[in-house]
């Protein structure tokens, strides 16, 4: 199905929409003639977002949301639901890094991390999915990771997060397949946004605006798995069907890692 086709007239919600790839997945699914309403808990930040997307006045709306409060969740999608008169799509993007020595994690890192990436998308998906069904129709499109597909040294909190998404999604597009259901998992791999922090982001980490085009096609071709880049998408071949090569990659990754926080820098 045509790209615009698919997203022409259709009411979506964009978790973390302020910045980064929710912004520009936003703008591109407007551009293509989608209602989006643009979820973030930054509120000043929301507002420029919608001050930059003003030439689509009248099909673009902010929520203010906290993902890890599910009440917020909750009357945030069921009243863009309402007020459009569909939940077409929703993309629960909204998330936070986690690279840090296992020595160094606290219980609340663990607990932010997981209130943020993980509960975030299930308060998501468990407000979505009556309106859904009751539809007959809609596709939610949760934001993994690469290292959601690939255990990282020194990302084990995200990690942890990321798989549970991408296991989480995968399970529901099978189960609910048989009600015209449609669920996706993105998986990027760098991408120039703000969860590198303040650190300058790898050298081949792609733009948002790149990222937003990747999976808006991927979206509507309705694929399980969107991974990008091509970098990354080789890296999970080799990790799925040359799993000795895979082995020796991420001892060396953890031994560059481990380098790397002895002489007190930090590393992605």
């Amino acid at each position: 199905m045509a790209e615009k086709e698919y997203f022409q007239g259709k009411g979506c919600v964009v978790t973390g929409a302020a910045s980064g790839i929710g912004f520009a997945v936003s703008e591109g699914m407007l551009k293509m003639g989608a209602t989006v309403f643009l979820a973030d808990r930054d509120e000043k930040s929301l507002a420029e977002a919608v001050e930059k997307l003003k030439e689509h006045s009248g099909r673009v709306h902010s929520l203010v949301v906290d993902v890890t409060q599910q009440p917020q969740v909750q009357q945030s999608i069921q009243g863009a639901a309402a007020r459009h008169g569909s939940l077409d799509f929703l993309f629960n993007n909204a998330g936070i890094g986690g690279t840090m020595q296992i020595e160094t994690a606290s219980l609340e890192h663990w607990r932010r991390i997981i209130d943020i990436n993980l509960w975030g998308v299930i308060y998501g998906v468990d407000a979505a999915l009556p309106i859904m069904r009751k539809q007959g129709s809609g596709h939610i499109v949760n934001t993994s990771s690469i290292a959601g597909l690939i255990p990282t040294p020194y990302q084990a909190l995200y990690s942890t997060t990321k798989f549970a998404v991408a296991a989480l999604t995968e399970s529901l597009r099978y189960e609910l397949a048989h009600e015209g259901l449609r669920f996706s998992t993105l998986c990027p791999g760098n991408v120039a946004t703000q969860i590198f922090g303040g650190l300058k982001p790898p050298e081949d980490a792609i733009s948002p605006e790149e990222a937003g085009r990747i999976i808006l096609a991927g979206v509507a071709n309705n694929e399980s798995l969107i991974v990008f880049s091509e970098k990354f998408k080789k890296l999970y071949e080799t990790y799925r069907f040359h799993p000795a090569e895979a082995e020796i990659f991420l001892m060396q990754l953890a031994d560059q890692r481990r380098e790397a926080y002895r002489k007190g820098g930090n590393y992605y």
